[in-house]
Parts: structure tokens; sequence; C-alpha cells
């Protein structure tokens, strides 16, 4: 096949061969980007059972849209009546590949653990089962994304396919049910993910034989070691997790991927394990808010500073929880309102174009990753996370290089707690541009997020140094500073960012400052920075809450009682429902 052109496709060479087709590299000769096709082998291309399962697979995976699931662009035939499907080629390493040169920093085995598990549940909630997860199967491109490859054995739930079930997947990875031949569900999907985190872990598969029916036997009928035991720097909630993964009855299993992703999102936050499932505890994992900051506050006159007066109402967020709950909110306009439009960060990467052709297509293939960018960023603003990572993979997919999309993509995965990933992204987007001051705030708040405040705050201070009118970034360095009893360190900073901040982030500004003062015991004066801020801002929790606690300090139990009585209006956490019900209790 290699030299031939199949419709408007040149085959330059052979891929690789698989249970289900042959797989070709091959050039797009209308839209001149490089493919894979894959053509139902030779020796069943007159098998109609087998053309239909590869129509199957064609209009299964066509239905997905996710950024770790691999694209399929369309289905065709050839002139001779071979079928074929059009994906989208993609430069990387498999995990097999990843695996046999040697251990896997368990950094890397976590970001690889969150891509599959987002790329299996968008998979499931379409009613598409893999059926043949292995490291093989998973690609980590040249970018740094994650994509399940091949669904060549996808099964497209209520509809009923003989495929002789006992030979269909690589028999290491198989589940128990699926190696008996019993029906499968997307728990058998759920067990292979199982089984490639083991072996990400400790190099060596949990189920292994000198022979097929030895490996079978095991996988259905012998407990895994611990994987611990191979791995010491495997924290004891991710062996549970994969424990859990590989219990032999389904049901013992995580049901669906999205309970397996609340886990490793947990897992993977800020240290607290409390939310994991498979800890038996009763707490649940913190959801980020996601409304942005410019929809929190809009329409408020300028001349509201401190000692203005005081009145309305505000609202709160919860102690402990302050910093991470602003973040999420601030986050995406840092990512989201600051670069739409930076024309800084839009000049082409490298040298000049060696021709006027050579600068269209250049210039092309940029517009065409700010057009993928924009829609990144409105997906961001409007809280749908995993629309907003397809665009910006799509926007990087065009241009690698391009610094705003990897520092927006930070963002993302920072607004999904998945702090690994949101620092990896925005390294990337500092190695092209040194001064990007978005990558430097969202990295400072992912490490916040994994509990890292000394780093945090460097790395805070550096974006504040870089661009002194940076709003967002001075209020997370100074809510750092306050939560680590150094408030009184935190007020210069607010001096600071307070000669800058724009009329829609003022408030931020004020009711930090106001936090700062009731840490240092100074609640009258705390005041003067809350009520500027409730005007701005009426319906932001945590300047209720601290409203509240400040009257409280001050004795005027009528006030404290009505910001108390706001705090259960505006606060759905229940520990500070809890603290407002006791405070009214007491009167």
């Amino acid at each position: 096949m290699v030299g031939k052109t199949v419709k408007h496709y040149e085959i330059t060479a052979e891929l690789g061969q698989g249970g289900m087709g042959v797989v070709y590299k091959a050039t797009d000769t209308v839209l001149g980007r490089t493919v894979a096709l894959k053509f139902l082998p030779a020796s069943t291309s007159s098998d109609e059972k087998a053309r239909e399962r590869f129509a199957h697979e064609a209009r299964a995976v066509s239905a997905l849209d996710h950024p770790n699931v691999a694209v399929v662009h369309e289905i065709g035939e050839s002139g001779d009546g071979d079928m074929f499907i059009v994906m989208a080629y993609y430069e990387g390493r498999t995990l097999e590949d990843i695996i046999k040169e040697g251990p896997v920093p368990l950094e890397d085995v976590l970001g690889y653990a969150l891509d599959m598990a987002r790329g299996l549940a968008a998979a499931h909630d379409q009613g598409i089962i893999h059926r043949d997860i292995k490291p093989g199967n998973v690609m980590v491109t040249d970018s740094g994304f994650l994509k399940i490859l091949d669904f060549g054995l996808a099964k497209v739930q209520d509809v009923t396919m003989t495929v002789g079930e006992a030979s269909i997947g690589t028999l290491a990875y198989m589940s128990p049910e699926q190696a008996q031949g019993a029906p499968v569900d997307v728990r058998t999907d759920l067990w292979a993910l199982g089984v490639v985190l083991y072996e990400l872990l400790a190099g060596k598969r949990p189920f292994d034989g000198p022979y097929d029916a030895a490996i079978l036997y095991a996988a259905v009928n012998t407990d895994h070691e611990d994987v611990t035991i191979w791995r010491d720097d495997a924290p004891e909630a991710l062996a549970r997790v994969i424990d859990k993964l590989l219990q032999k009855s389904p049901d013992a299993r995580y049901q669906t991927a999205h309970e397996l992703l609340a886990d490793l999102r947990a897992l993977t936050g800020e240290g607290d394990l409390s939310g994991l499932s498979v800890m038996s505890q009763l707490s649940g994992i913190r959801a980020a808010e996601t409304s942005s900051a410019e929809e929190q506050a809009h329409g408020a006159p300028e001349d509201v500073g401190p000692g203005a007066g005081r009145g309305a109402a505000s609202s709160s967020a919860p102690r402990g929880a302050f910093f991470q709950s602003t973040y999420a909110k601030l986050g995406a306009v840092a990512t989201g309102a600051v670069l739409v439009g930076v024309g800084a960060f839009f000049a082409m990467s490298g040298g000049g174009a060696s021709s006027a052709e050579t600068a269209a297509i250049e210039a092309t293939i940029r517009e065409q990753a700010r057009s993928f960018l924009d829609r990144g960023i409105s997906f961001l603003r409007d809280g749908k996370y995993e629309l907003a990572l397809a665009e910006l993979e799509r926007s990087l997919q065009y241009d690698s290089t391009y610094g705003p999309a990897w520092s927006s993509l930070s963002g993302v995965y920072y607004q999904l707690n998945d702090y690994g990933s949101a620092i990896r992204a925005a390294n990337r987007a500092l190695a092209i541009d040194g001064t990007n001051t978005i990558a430097y705030y969202n990295r400072g708040l992912a490490e916040a997020g994994q509990g890292q405040t000394g780093r945090a705050m460097e790395t805070l201070s550096q974006a504040t140094e870089m661009d002194s009118t940076f709003t967002q970034a001075y209020s997370a360095l100074a809510d750092l500073l306050i939560e680590s009893g150094r408030a009184a360190d935190a007020l210069p900073v607010l001096d600071r960012a307070s000669q800058t901040a724009s009329t829609s982030l003022r408030f931020i500004i004020y009711k930090n400052q106001g936090k700062a003062h009731m840490a240092l015991g100074d609640a009258a004066t705390a005041l003067d920075y809350l009520e500027p801020s409730l005007r701005l801002n009426p319906d932001w929790p945590e300047t209720v809450l601290l409203m509240a606690r400040a009257y409280d300090s001050l004795g005027d139990r009528s006030e404290a009682r009505r910001y108390w009585e706001r705090v259960l209006e505006v606060e759905t956490r229940p520990a500070l429902r809890a603290e407002a019900r006791r405070r009214l209790e007491q009167d």
C-alpha cells in the first residue's frame, strides 16, 4: 500500500498492524495535513461481520470529541472495496514505550491516570466501551497530550456483535469477566486502566505468566501484590485506588470513570485525602466554583473606597478554603479576560519567513491557533472546562509554540484541580516566553493547590514584578501571606495592588485588606475595607463572613446577626452554614 493514493490520501508509511486493522501514515492532499489511515486487513476484508465491526468503530469514535481521545475525521472505502478510517496523526510515544524506558515519575503517572480517566469518562458517557485498554493503545504526544488510541474493539452498548470475546484484547489487560467470555460493560475498561497504572508504577504487570492460560488464570483467581512493594514512593491512597480498580468482581470496582476521576482529583489536590472514596471518609471532594470575577462584580461606582460609609451586606467563602474558592473564580479571569486581545504574546516564535508563501502559511496557522484559543477562553469563562480543554488542544495542534494557549491550558487544569498538569502546562508556556505573567500566575495558584506555599509565593511575586498592574497576582500573594500568618507582610502588597486595580477587581483587594486587619486583631479597621468591598460586590461569600465575624468581634450583636443571616442566604458550604447557625442560636 505504501506509495499508493487512496481517494485523496497519499500513503507514505506503514505504522503498525493489529487484530482489527493495518494503520498507515498518509498525506491528505486536499488539506495538506498528515493523517493515519486504518484499513481492514486483507485477510478479513471480505468478512461481512468484520466490516460491520469496523463500521461500528468508526461511528462510535467519530461521536467522541474529547482532548484525550484520538480524533476520527471520516470513514471511507477504496476503489477496491477496502474500508478505512481517517484519523488524526500524532507524533509521540506510547505508554508501552515510556514504560520500557524505566521508572515513570510519580507526577507523570498521576497525570496519565487523570487523562485516561477523563477520556474513558467521555467515551462511557456516549455508551462506548473500549475493551482493549493497554499501554500500546495510549499515546503521549510530543506536545504533552495523552490520547487513547484504537477504539478498534469499541462496543456501542445495546449493539450485539459476536466477535469471539475470549480472543479479543491483550490477555494481560483483560478483566476476569472478559477473560471468561462473560458480558462486559464500562467496568472492564476500568480494570484494564488499573493494570496499566500498576505497570506504570511497578514496571511490571500485576498478573503475568509463562503462557496465555497462566495469565488468564492469575487475573481470575489470584490477588495482585501491593504496588508499594515495587514502588515505595507510591502514595498509600494511590495504591488503594489501584486496588479498587483491580477487584475481581465488577461490583466491587469503581462503577464509573467519573467516580475514579473524583478520587484521582482529590489525590492530586491539596493533600487532603478525606474526599477519597477508597479511604472510606465521609467528607466530599471540594468542587471548584466557576463563576468569574467579572460576573461577580459589575456596575460599581468608582468612589467607594475605605471610609465612604457603612451599609449593604455581602457574602462569603469558607475559612481554610478561602484561597481556593477565591482563585477558582479569579483564575478564569486571569486566563481569560487578560489574554483576550493581548498582543505581546501574539508574535511568531522563531525566525522569520523564508518567503512570502511561507509567511502566509505561518500567519494562517497562527490565526487558526488564535481562533481555537478564543473559543477555549470562552468555554473557560463559562465553566465548561472539558470543552475548553478540547479547544485549547486544537490550538496547540496548529501551533505547539503558542504560549497563550499553554498558559490558558494551565488555567483550565487549575480549575479542574489537576495541579500537576497545570504546572506542566505553565512551564511549557514559560519555556516559550519567560515573560508570560499569566503562566506565572497559574503556576503559582497550582503550587498553592499542591500545598507548596513558599514556592507559590515566589512564583506569584515573579508575576507581580513583571507586571505591576496584575491585580489577581497581588491578591493571591496577599491571601497566601495572610493564610500563612503573615498578615502584616500582606498589607504593603495590597497597598501596591490598590494603586492600579480596576473597579471590577478592586473589591478583592479591599476584601483582603479587611481580612489582613482581622488577622491582626483590628476589626474596626477591617470594616473600613470590608464595607467598600461589599458595595463593589454584594455577593462575594468571604466578605459576608468576614463582616459577620468583625461585628461579632466588636460586640455589635445586631449587625453581626444581620450578616450571619446573610451568610445562610449565600453560603452553601456546610461548615460555614453550621458556624452561622451556632452564632445565631447564641443570641
